[in-house]
């Protein structure tokens, strides 16, 4: 296996269903002779090379450290330093996706949480050891590392599943949400060149707009609405009646309902 071969194996996740886009990343957590290999060649140039930069991007938030290896809308994988917690974290992260983590360091010590209804409860201590590869289906589960056992590296993927993701953030003592959101990138890029061909006063792509006002989230379809009307106010009232009709969300058809009744015109006082 090669870096060349997981981004072949990227791109064939790209349209399959949860199970089968992990069927193509797993074999890049089972065997990492890849990614020993391209450290190898790059602790080599950097030898030659003092200025030498890996290929690769890096990126850090807070006590997490990347090399972004892939990084799609589905799928993320990633050489990942977690610096040690000074304790154990109040809140736990679900992220919505599904991860495989491969410890190359030490073993992954700590604590697994589920989902219940809305709450987190305890579900026991998770082991690890170095050369295994650990899942988590980060939709209903999250890992609550042990503090203080020194810098954990690993290799990790993360899958999502088709459509929008749903993250949570939810306190460890009460085990309530405190957190959610909700994220399509694929939504997000659209809605940019929604923006851009509003702000270029486009009034001919108007099919775009009427197109995108099928996205799955509420305030997706209310996001497209709103440059659908900053761009022409005359096309889009037809949508605009449609949504206060019948869009499967009480707060959009409320909002529909709303701009409409500004847009009226006030009646002739003669």
């Amino acid at each position: 296996m090669t870096l060349a071969a997981l981004a072949v194996a990227v791109d064939a996740a790209a349209d399959a269903p949860l199970d089968g886009a992990l069927d193509h990343i797993r074999p890049f957590l089972a065997d990492i002779g890849w990614f020993q290999a391209w450290m190898t060649q790059q602790a080599r140039c950097m030898r030659a090379d003092p200025l030498h930069l890996p290929p690769v991007r890096a990126s850090r938030h807070g006590a997490v450290r990347h090399l972004v290896f892939a990084r799609t809308e589905r799928i993320w994988v990633t050489a990942t330093i977690i610096d040690p917690p000074a304790r154990a974290a109040e809140r736990l992260h679900f992220s919505g996706r599904y991860a495989l983590c491969r410890p190359l360091n030490r073993a992954v010590e700590g604590e697994l949480f589920g989902i219940e209804g809305d709450r987190a409860v305890r579900r026991g201590p998770i082991h690890a050891p170095v050369g295994s590869v650990l899942e988590l289906d980060e939709r209903r589960e999250a890992l609550r590392l042990t503090p203080g056992a020194g810098p954990l590296m690993m290799l990790r993927a993360q899958v999502a599943p088709p459509g929008p993701v749903l993250s949570r953030l939810i306190d460890v003592a009460s085990g309530q949400v405190r957190a959610l959101a909700q994220a399509d990138e694929g939504h997000a890029r659209t809605l940019m060149l929604l923006s851009l061909l509003r702000l270029q006063g486009r009034t001919d792509a108007a099919a775009c707009f009427d197109a995108a006002l099928d996205a799955p989230l509420p305030a997706q379809r209310w996001a497209v609405m709103r440059e659908y009307l900053a761009l022409d106010t005359a096309a889009a009232l037809a949508p605009l009646a449609d949504m206060a009709r019948a869009d499967p969300d009480a707060q959009v058809r409320a909002l529909a309902r709303q701009t409409m009744a500004r847009l009226e015109p006030e009646p002739c006082p003669a």
